[in-house]
């Protein structure tokens, strides 16, 4: 049930983290990286295509969704 913040997300490596241990995750960022990197690697997370970091460790396969607002 935690509820993970980050209010500098930068590259979205906090909610990728958070989404694949199946917390609530809420990230802030001004930046342009918001449309460019965030949002697409967010994206590979859901599908499973992101096997990076804690993947192999839990064994993500992927699942769930996040809104964007801009």
């Amino acid at each position: 049930g935690d509820l993970v913040l980050d209010a500098f997300a930068g590259s979205g490596t906090t909610g990728a983290v958070a989404h694949k241990m199946k917390r609530s995750w809420i990230l802030i960022e001004m930046g342009e990286q918001c449309v460019t990197h965030i949002q697409p690697r967010l994206k590979k997370v859901v599908t499973g295509q992101d096997r990076g970091g804690i993947s192999s460790a839990i064994n993500w396969q992927g699942g769930g969704g996040f809104h964007f607002l801009s």
